[in-house]
């Protein structure tokens, strides 16, 4: 990611922004994340997590910005849980999760310009969970996500042009095999999502 560029004084909404940001990520490997645990006998909670991202970038400014976002995974994503759980006195959480492409933009100015562009060709992103649990006397959550590509800006731009182009070429897969006995509560979900963008101007 370029270092911002400030033009000192410039105070032209219409033209280019004082801080000029060109981001450019491409992966065309292999991103895979794997645990496998065995866990008994603890007296408070236990979490696991596996996370696989492609490529992801977070771009905070508080000037007038021109951002240009360019991000595409190419190579396989994933992310793999196997974990047998058991008496466990708190809670026990596990989560695979697994993102082709992410961007979050943040601003605050007078002016923002966006242009974002993501492409996910991997052949099959995917997160999964393989669990069982027994004895735990508080919540067991169990969550698999897998998620093309993910867009997010806010910003309070009195002008805010913005371009976003999103997409997703192969099959977004999230699998959840789970036995669970004897728990205060349980919470199981699978969410496999394409594209997804949240825009929030305020």
């Amino acid at each position: 990611m370029a270092i911002p560029a400030f033009a000192g004084g410039s105070n032209d909404v219409y033209g280019e922004g004082q801080a000029n940001i060109l981001n450019g990520q491409v992966n065309l490997d292999t991103v895979w994340s794997q645990l496998d645990t065995t866990i008994d006998g603890v007296n408070e909670d236990v979490t696991a997590t596996a996370t696989a991202v492609g490529n992801t970038a977070t771009i905070i400014t508080f000037a007038d910005s021109d951002v240009t976002n360019h991000q595409d995974a190419s190579g396989m994503v994933g992310s793999d849980i196997n974990a047998e759980i058991s008496n466990v006195g708190g809670n026990a959480w596990l989560t695979a999760s697994t993102v082709c492409n992410a961007v979050d933009i943040s601003t605050d100015p007078q002016m923002t310009k966006v242009h974002s562009s993501q492409i996910c060709s991997s052949p099959d992103p995917v997160a999964g969970v393989n669990a069982q649990v027994n004895n735990v006397a508080g919540t067991v959550g169990i969550e698999a996500q897998a998620v093309g590509n993910q867009f997010a800006i806010d910003t309070n731009a009195t002008k805010f042009p913005l371009s976003n182009f999103q997409k997703t070429t192969g099959g977004v897969n999230a699998n959840v095999n789970a036995t669970v006995h004897n728990v205060g509560a349980a919470a199981v979900s699978a969410t496999a999502v394409g594209n997804t963008a949240q825009i929030i101007h305020y």
